[in-house]
């Protein structure tokens, strides 16, 4: 039970320095991938309602695809990445699909407050829940989530099970890879130090502490800007 909390600890509790907003005008790509995808991007501010957070606003980046007119599809990203996980898949749906995708704060180009900000996984779901009503507008759709992302959109689906009144439709729930339940998860080593209450940390510490990519393999050159904006390098982890 122990190393069980850990893992939920290093999963869900990422966080780094300054506001996204600031960041976009001074920040470095190195990577053309990682610029085109914060460009054709944008923003909405969402007020937190975890109760240590202190209704903290922050700042949420999002992207859409496709016709309006065509089927409805969000996708929901795992943990360490982002929404940029799924810039492959993108060109093979977008003609048929309207898709949306966000960075949860924490993560990709989105806010990642720290000075003991709380990342919760219920306040992720109220983030989709926001985020489809408000902000994209999906009536009808179906929900891809993978990994960590697997986690938010069944507490998603709770929530949307709960209301009866719900103002919108979830269709299908696609679920990829996650690690829902240990004994069964296939964890890479990566994960496996993460579940160590010494090592971990000490790993994270190091990642962190390397040096930025200026050049290389494009998508590992993408992965890491989006991993430093915002000062995402200097993550920290803390018990929310």
């Amino acid at each position: 039970m122990a190393n069980f909390r850990v893992f939920i600890f290093v999963f869900f509790s990422i966080a780094s320095v300054s506001s996204a907003i600031g960041q976009e005008e001074s920040f470095v790509f190195y990577s053309d991938l990682a610029r085109d995808w914060h460009e054709g991007g944008d923003y909405f501010e969402w007020t937190s309602t975890t109760s240590d957070n202190n209704s903290k606003k922050v700042d949420v980046f999002y992207r859409t695809w496709g016709d309006e007119r065509n089927p409805k599809l969000l996708l929901v990203h795992g943990f360490p990445n982002s929404s940029f996980d799924y810039y492959k898949l993108i060109p093979f749906l977008e003609n048929e699909y309207h898709i949306a995708v966000l960075d949860f704060p924490g993560s990709g180009f989105s806010d990642k407050p720290l000075g003991g900000f709380n990342y919760m996984l219920a306040e992720n779901a109220e983030i989709l829940d926001y985020f489809v009503r408000d902000i994209v507008h999906f009536d009808d759709f179906a929900l891809f989530t993978h990994d960590r992302g697997v986690s938010i959109g069944l507490a998603f689906l709770e929530n949307y099970l709960a209301d009866s009144s719900s103002a919108y439709s979830i269709n299908y729930h696609f679920m990829s890879n996650s690690g829902m339940f240990l004994p069964l998860a296939n964890l890479v080593p990566f994960q496996m130090v993460l579940l160590d209450a010494e090592a971990g940390p000490r790993m994270i510490a190091a990642r962190t502490a390397q040096p930025r990519m200026t050049k290389g393999e494009p998508e590992a050159l993408a992965f890491s800007d989006i991993f430093a904006f915002n000062n995402g390098n200097a993550a920290l982890l803390y018990v929310g």
